[in-house]
């Protein structure tokens, strides 16, 4: 018995001693992933929060492949006992022009910000004047530009399936995270046929030069790249400001209060690993020169459940990296793959989308970018804000949808990931992962 006590007390003692032993982390400081990347912390943040859309929402996206399907004729297949669902999300974040804050959508896939007038029309699909609560959108900017009107230009924005908005352009200061943009051009929206979903007021334009969408002129109906007359968006006028570089980041996440936007460096708080950095790919439209558009890149690999695609895109080519959409859009066979292999699998939907039973389990899905590999956190390859109870289960929405020529990494894919958007000269995005999660 004297033995096993001394056993006892020796196994308490190694035990103890193992307890105490330092970590390799706690012997060696954490490497500081951010300052080796070049990168400096800001106090010109803003939080970000996360709203769900309506159906009526999806018919405005940008983007023409997600237009169709929309009505219960073109849904998949066996989905006949789901009903219609909210299939995407948004971030907003507020944003200053003329006295007051604005909830606005912050875009990297767009480069025009714009606020709806409190005279705006509003257009149904069909074109046809509606009363202004049919297009749903939050508060409406009843003042004027306080840097003055813009004579002999308009903005003219036209969407897949007929949505559109046109405006008048002026200059006004607009007051991002703390940092004022001086004499900043934007549109106050004078018609539209696009659906809000009740919050938000405008967009903010977080892209590039080669986006903007003014037109000399008064006709819309006249516009063409002869009369396009591109101007300095937010990004570009920002960089002027010899106080803040010309740098901006997200960092994204379902927990609101992890969801920043930041101008100048990249929030506090937001621990990562390493950094990769590619180039911004420039775009040729239409066999023009190319330029620079979107925030445009080419992943060297897209990887599920461990094992790299293989299809008709067995090099992936460019995509877009957008904030101002939820979803990611891959090719359709790329998308058909991912989404069987949730347990149970996905079914297709229609427009583009997939659902699945609420509480299914998620496949594995990486993203190869800079040499590195970038994991969609599996939280967010399902949606619980587009739940829909359906008999014995509950559905949402998948976050791998379908593409048609445009590929797009959205907010599913830029959750628990830190993105930095320069648009120094360097033009680069640099991409790491958060490890500050909780």
């Amino acid at each position: 018995m004297a033995r096993h006590l001394f056993q006892g007390l020796v196994w308490s003692l190694a035990l103890a001693l193992c307890a105490a032993a330092p970590t390799q982390d706690e012997l060696e400081p954490r490497r500081n992933y951010i300052a080796e990347a070049g990168l400096s912390v800001t106090e010109n943040y803003h939080p970000l929060i996360r709203v769900p859309l309506d159906r009526e929402s999806l018919k405005t996206s940008r983007f023409p492949e997600v237009q169709d399907g929309l009505d219960a004729r073109q849904l998949g297949p066996g989905t006949d006992h789901i009903k219609a669902i909210p299939l995407q999300t948004q971030y907003l974040m507020q944003v200053g022009i003329g006295g007051s804050n604005w909830s606005m959508i912050p875009d990297t896939g767009s480069s025009d910000t714009w606020l709806m007038s409190s005279t705006f029309q509003c257009l149904d699909r069909s074109h046809q004047l509606q009363a202004q609560g049919y297009c749903n959108f939050g508060p409406s900017y009843k003042g004027g530009y306080s840097g003055g009107k813009i004579t002999g230009q308009h903005m003219n924005i036209s969407y897949g399936g007929g949505d559109s908005l046109n405006g008048d352009f002026g200059y006004a200061d607009v007051t991002v995270a703390g940092i004022k943009v001086p004499k900043q051009q934007m549109s106050l929206v004078t018609s539209a046929s696009i659906r809000g979903n009740g919050l938000f007021s405008g967009i903010l334009g977080l892209g590039m030069r080669g986006l903007t969408t003014a037109y000399l002129g008064t006709d819309p109906t006249k516009d063409s790249d002869a009369n396009a007359a591109r101007y300095a968006p937010l990004v570009e006028t920002l960089g002027l400001n010899t106080t803040v570089k010309p740098i901006f980041s997200v960092a994204m996440s379902r927990n609101d209060s992890r969801s920043f936007i930041s101008f100048g460096g990249v929030p506090p708080d937001v621990k990562t690993g390493e950094f990769a950095t590619i180039p911004i790919a420039q775009i040729s439209l239409n066999g023009k020169p190319r330029e620079y558009l979107y925030y445009g890149l080419r992943p060297e690999s897209v990887t599920f459940n461990n094992t790299q695609t293989h299809s008709n895109w067995t090099k992936p080519g460019l995509m877009i990296v957008d904030t101002g959409t939820t979803l990611n859009y891959f090719p359709r066979d790329v998308a058909d793959n991912i989404n069987s292999l949730f347990s149970p699998p996905a079914e297709y939907y229609g427009s583009g989308t997939y659902v699945v039973q609420c509480d299914a389990a998620p496949p594995t899905v990486e993203v190869g970018i800079g040499g590195k590999q970038f994991r969609i956190d599996p939280s967010s390859l399902i949606l619980p804000e587009t739940r829909q109870a359906e008999f014995d289960a509950d559905y949402c929405t998948t976050g791998i949808a379908r593409g048609s020529g445009t590929y797009i990494l959205g907010d599913v894919f830029l959750q628990e990931l830190l993105v930095v958007f320069d648009v120094s000269d360097k033009k680069e995005m640099k991409f790491a992962q958060r490890v500050d999660k909780v």
